[in-house]
């Protein structure tokens, strides 16, 4: 096939593509399904939940992975500043 020709093909195939999806969701109504009777009524969420879900909780967690990382260090008597060098090992070379 020449260059002029594949590209015809594939704007042709965009436009058809196009136009399905177009008119795909133009002809699409709104869904009929109602609410089963066993779920709970409709909650709105205020701003202090919606806080708790965004912020408090993901940083709450952090805190207790951060802690459950540093607590065996701290309990062995590490500390949780990393040591000074205590001189042992040999200087880098230089270049």
């Amino acid at each position: 096939m020449s260059k002029p020709s594949m590209i015809r093909r594939a704007a042709a195939v965009a436009a058809g593509t196009t136009v399905a999806v177009a008119s795909s969701a133009v002809l699409a109504g709104p869904a009929g399904a109602a609410v089963p009777d066993g779920w709970a009524p409709e909650y709105h969420m205020n701003a202090v939940h919606l806080l708790a879900f965004i912020l408090f909780i993901p940083v709450g967690i952090a805190l207790v992975i951060s802690l459950l990382v540093l607590l065996p260090g701290v309990l062995r008597g590490e500390g949780l500043l990393p040591k000074a060098p205590t001189g042992e090992q040999p200087p880098a070379p230089r270049h």
